[in-house]
């Protein structure tokens, strides 16, 4: 990890104390109470509380946190890498709306090098399918509260699959997508 655990105890105290969003304060305070790189769960919520944080317009923020994911390193356990993997697509996602081309490519580079394309088209129906029904079936099940982690789980793989590229769904779609899950996330968490 960049920067060491001390590195990163004081990055995430420095944004919940700055960031006030309920969803930032909540994944902040989880890291900070456990994380290990060792635990899929734990990476997770790093990856989920940079995304906050990207729906929120914190992306300086956002780019560091995806930076502590910087050194993990592939091992043959996708559990583990998916995160990382993602954390780079997030990060090269910022660096792409802000014009900043420096890095980028390594990024996108080094996410490719572990990912198997011939697979995407097995992933369609997931993406544009089973995501969807499950939200549904949430805000159904749920009236009145509405949940967010299928529609994070939605942008997630949104993001990845635009920012790596090769992804069989139109960059467009995928935008479209991820604009509305923003927007939705935003609502939902007020």
């Amino acid at each position: 990890m960049e920067g060491g655990l001390d590195y990163m105890e004081k990055l995430i105290n420095t944004i919940i104390e700055s960031v006030k969003e309920k969803k930032v304060q909540s994944y902040g305070k989880k890291i900070l109470k456990k994380c290990s790189f060792k635990s899929k769960n734990d990476l997770s919520n790093i990856v989920i509380f940079a995304t906050w944080l990207y729906i929120y317009g914190y992306n300086e923020y956002a780019l560091q946190v995806c930076d502590l994911l910087s050194d993990v390193s592939f091992n043959g356990n996708y559990d583990l890498w998916n995160n990382a993997d993602y954390a780079a697509c997030l990060k090269a996602r910022i660096l792409r709306e802000n014009s900043v081309e420096d890095g980028r490519a390594e990024l996108l580079r080094r996410v490719n090098e572990h990912r198997e394309p011939e697979l995407y088209p097995n992933t369609v129906d997931y993406y544009r399918n089973t995501i969807n029904v499950n939200i549904e079936s949430d805000d159904k099940y749920h009236p009145g509260k509405i949940t967010d982690f299928w529609r994070i789980n939605k942008l997630i793989k949104a993001i990845e699959y635009r920012e790596a590229g090769g992804y069989p769904v139109s960059d467009e779609e995928l935008e479209k997508d991820i604009e509305e899950l923003i927007g939705d996330l935003r609502r939902i968490a007020k």
